[in-house]
């Protein structure tokens, strides 16, 4: 698959054939095919597969959670991550506490489209997946270009606990890495099992900085370390995670540990975002580098380009934090 989106309808008309998993969500049938054309087609080749719901967050998860309990595998599709604020009942108070309490492996995945740098206005923009990173019995799965996301999406489904498919928007429109000319400049490999670290760095350089992120960013990262490289024979490594919870820190601390600069970087909100949690237990394992981390300021996030600067991470100025750090 050369695109993001591809990849993704790939792994979701895979999921589909099986006879119990559905598709739920806002207007996600023909001719609309939801709000980023990724079910475009779908309810027309599989009929009774794909299903349009009220507008009601909580009432369509209320009904996947309901199915997965009877035995189904519903995909949830929430249209802007945003309104994952409105499910959290059904995920957090509901459908993780059956796994445990009911001792019932739960198939059930929200597709959750996170991410801003669009103008779309301060709620329709954030990147909200640390609000479900923790919690017992929720996974959160973060794929990017580094990562094919119908593959992902596929393997959260035989999880048997709620996942949060945290996609981002900007992604639909991007190839994967692999299909892009820079690509032949770095070493790409990977670590761990279903949902593995990508670690991308240049053949036979010791990296100055080595960058911890996930999801949207990683594409603009991937072309600002070509910059650096290119431009200042600055080398950076890159470890992009694409399983926020759980998280596998062992794995990372073994990646690392003999780093001297770590910086976390993230669209979502900081402090108290996931790399404050990397860098804690990174520590907690004995780690004694350079932290930094790097995340949205405290400010909603603007329809502006000069708005959305104001709270959203740069990319010029995460590079002018490593040349100068």
């Amino acid at each position: 698959m050369n695109t993001y989106k591809e990849s993704l309808i790939d792994g979701l008309e895979r999921l589909l054939a099986d006879p119990k998993v559905f598709l739920l969500g806002e207007d996600v049938e023909d001719p609309y095919g939801g709000a980023y054309t990724i079910t475009k087609g779908m309810s027309t080749r599989m009929p009774g597969k794909v299903l349009n719901t009220p507008m009601s967050e909580q009432g369509f998860t209320g009904l996947g959670v309901g199915m997965a309990l009877a035995g189904y595998k519903p995909i949830v599709e929430i249209m802007f991550g945003d309104f994952s604020t409105l499910i959290m009942d059904q995920i957090l108070n509901h459908a993780s506490k059956f796994v445990e309490g009911f001792e019932k492996r739960l198939h059930l995945v929200v597709r959750d489209p996170m991410g801003g740098y669009r103008g779309y206005g301060a709620t329709h923009s954030q990147s909200l997946e640390k609000l479900y990173v923790g919690l017992p019995h929720i996974a959160v799965i973060t794929p990017s270009v580094l990562h094919a996301p119908g593959e992902l999406l596929v393997k959260s489904m035989e999880l048997g606990v709620p996942v949060i498919f945290a996609e981002n928007k900007l992604d639909y429109t991007r190839k994967m890495f692999a299909a892009e000319k820079i690509a032949e400049a770095f070493e790409i490999k990977y670590h761990g099992g279903d949902f593995p670290v990508a670690e991308a760095g240049f053949p036979g350089e010791e990296p100055e900085v080595t960058l911890i992120g996930y999801g949207g960013l990683v594409h603009p990262l991937l072309q600002m370390m070509y910059d650096l490289y290119m431009e200042e024979e600055v080398a950076v490594r890159l470890l992009d995670v694409s399983s926020l919870s759980p998280m596998d820190f062992d794995l990372l601390y073994s990646l690392v540990k003999d780093d001297a600069k770590v910086l976390t970087i993230e669209e979502g909100h900081v402090p108290f975002g996931i790399g404050d949690a990397i860098i804690s237990n990174l520590a907690q394992r004995g780690m004694r580098c350079q932290f930094r981390s790097v995340g949205a300021k405290q400010h909603i996030i603007g329809t502006s380009k000069e708005a959305e600067a104001l709270a959203l991470p740069q990319i010029d100025d995460i590079k002018e934090l490593i040349l100068n750090w």
